[in-house]
């Protein structure tokens, strides 16, 4: 029952998925990631032999603080500008519900995977060359970390891939001077070298399944990573997928510092939090949460799902009359035939086929209403003359006509790659 329920739910997203039917395809990660947590535990419960971890203190720590730490590096990612979200849910509360309810699987994943490899017996051996810390290599180690983190946020388009190692170089050292159980590198201290391997792997058989997940949802995440924008796994470039096991380790260590601090909980679940603690750490957890997320409304929220009022062009009775003619979407709008549409009698011919078109543009790749009617003014009114343009000129009119922070140039490149296939240019 405890692998039933859960893979049936799975199950159920994606046949809703397929389907079309709203509101999985928006809700998509959440409704699939929540029950592949639960598979995860009851997965590594059997091996062995412990109990559930989901509902016990730990894990809810775990899943209280996981936004914030996920919330780091979409804070860094105002400067780097490597990935953006699309079509997400259009109410503010909505998005930022389930902004936080997707960031919670983030450090939770991390636990269980590493849980589960102990469980398999993964790297159960662990034991390597003895790596001898003394405090001055510490200092060296922090150092090193703020230094990368400085270049890849002064110059994140050379750069960036150095915030995925600069974290755990600044937070683990302090964590292995606090308690060195909890630290990865107090683990090389003593050659014990298993739990670092199992957080690796984890970290990235975890990656692929967040990307392929997030591959075939609606309300998405695209990455922008300079030099890599052609070639793609899901939406990764491929070698993207080795900041996967870097970044379980960054997890590792952040979470475990806020253990150290007595304000979260470690998987073993022997230490105390302080309740005083706590109540002021998430007080100010809250604070930097909404800061973040008000910056990521303008930053990398992108688009949101489209509503068919808000389609360029779009009048009340010309809604009313598709409604009636069972198109209560955009995206069912840019699925429709013109001529089907006009033979209802609801539109005429040039209006069907302007609505189309401008409903294609506005799903394309996260277009979504707000960018497409921005190219509709520029006189782009559909996915082929979007084909037809030079990224960079059309970046420059944007920037210059309508200036935002969104589109981003690297976001137009995508635009116009994702409209020379559809047409097939």
């Amino acid at each position: 029952m405890r692998l039933a329920l859960p893979a049936t739910v799975i199950l159920a997203a994606w046949i809703l998925l397929y389907l079309q039917i709203d509101p999985i395809p928006t809700w998509f990660y959440v409704f699939a990631w929540y029950p592949t947590l639960i598979l995860l535990d009851a997965a590594a419960s059997r091996l062995d032999a412990g109990p559930s971890m989901l509902w016990r203190r730990p894990m809810l720590f775990a899943l209280a603080w996981s936004p914030i730490v996920w919330l780091v590096f979409e804070a860094a990612n105002f400067r780097l500008h490597n990935w953006y979200y699309v079509f997400l849910p259009h109410s503010v509360w909505q998005r930022w519900t389930g902004i936080i309810l997707s960031f919670a699987t983030v450090v939770p994943m991390v636990l269980l995977a590493e849980r589960a490899l102990r469980a398999a017996g993964m790297f159960s051996t662990g034991r390597g060359p003895v790596v001898t810390v003394r405090h001055s290599d510490t200092r060296w180690a922090v150092a090193l970390g703020v230094g990368m983190a400085v270049l890849a946020l002064a110059s994140p388009r050379t750069f960036f891939p150095l915030i995925w190692g600069a974290v755990f170089l600044i937070i683990d050292p302090i964590l292995f001077h606090r308690v060195p159980a909890f630290s990865l590198i107090g683990d090389l201290n003593q050659g014990q070298w298993g739990r670092i391997g199992r957080l690796m792997l984890g970290g990235l058989g975890i990656g692929l399944l967040w990307e392929f997940y997030n591959f075939w949802a609606r309300g998405k995440w695209i990455y922008t990573v300079p030099w890599l924008e052609h070639t793609k796994l899901f939406e990764m470039p491929p070698i993207g997928f080795l900041g996967f096991p870097f970044f379980a380790l960054e997890a590792w260590s952040l979470y475990h510092a806020l253990c150290a601090l007595r304000i979260a909980v470690p998987m073993a679940g022997t230490d105390k939090c302080s309740r005083t603690r706590t109540a002021a750490a998430g007080s100010a957890a809250a604070v930097i949460a909404v800061t973040v997320l008000l910056g990521m409304e303008s930053r990398t929220i992108s688009s949101t799902v489209p509503r068919l009022q808000d389609v360029p062009g779009m009048t009340v009775p010309q809604v009313a009359q598709l409604e009636a003619a069972h198109v209560r979407s955009v995206f069912a709008l840019a699925d429709s035939d013109p001529e089907q549409l006009q033979a209802t009698g609801s539109l005429s011919p040039r209006a069907a086929r302007e609505l189309v078109d401008k409903a294609r543009l506005a799903t394309l790749r996260g277009i979504g209403t707000q960018h497409a009617a921005v190219l509709v003014d520029l006189g782009i009114g559909d996915i082929c003359a979007l084909a037809r343009q030079d990224p960079d000129m059309l970046s420059w009119e944007i920037s210059h006509r309508y200036p935002a922070p969104r589109p981003t140039p690297p976001e137009i490149r995508i635009w116009v790659r994702a409209a020379a296939r559809a047409c097939g240019d």
